[in-house]
């Protein structure tokens, strides 16, 4: 035997309007794979414009030093190093500066010391990752 409002309670129940704890666990999931995509997708585009911005101030001290380098004469150039460089041009900590000179046409016989190959090697690393900007250059001796 049924009591009169035995039906309409489970109705009632049945009908609820509500979220239940299955609903609840899906809702949560979808959260979270949309707001790790969104937040990687963030991480990248951040890193690649910091990229950019160390990259733009590389070409900048690249070219302030080699500016420098065709002002001064062609025995001073030689003493120069990169941590001089860094330091007159206030260079950031982060950054590599590394300067070399060799012959030019090193290997050769009767060759004149009148030229010298500027190697100018700029770096600095972000997350682990190293960035680099390499440029050449003559030196020529004034006669």
């Amino acid at each position: 035997m049924k009591l009169k409002g035995e039906n309409s309670l489970k109705e009632n129940i049945k009908t609820e309007k509500g979220f239940t704890l299955q609903d609840l666990v899906i809702a949560c999931l979808i959260i979270t794979l949309f707001v790790g995509t969104i937040g990687t997708m963030m991480f990248l585009v951040y890193k690649t414009n910091v990229k950019a911005d160390l990259t733009s101030q590389m070409c900048v001290y690249a070219v302030q030093i080699l500016e420098d380098i065709d002002k001064i004469s062609y025995e001073e150039a030689q003493t120069m190093t990169g941590s001089k460089y860094k330091e007159k041009f206030s260079i950031p900590a982060g950054f590599n500066v590394q300067l070399s000179f060799s012959n030019y046409g090193e290997g050769e016989e009767n060759i004149q010391d009148v030229m010298k190959i500027v190697d100018l090697r700029i770096s600095y690393t972000i997350l682990g990752e190293e960035e680099a900007f390499t440029v050449q250059r003559l030196k020529i001796k004034e006669l």
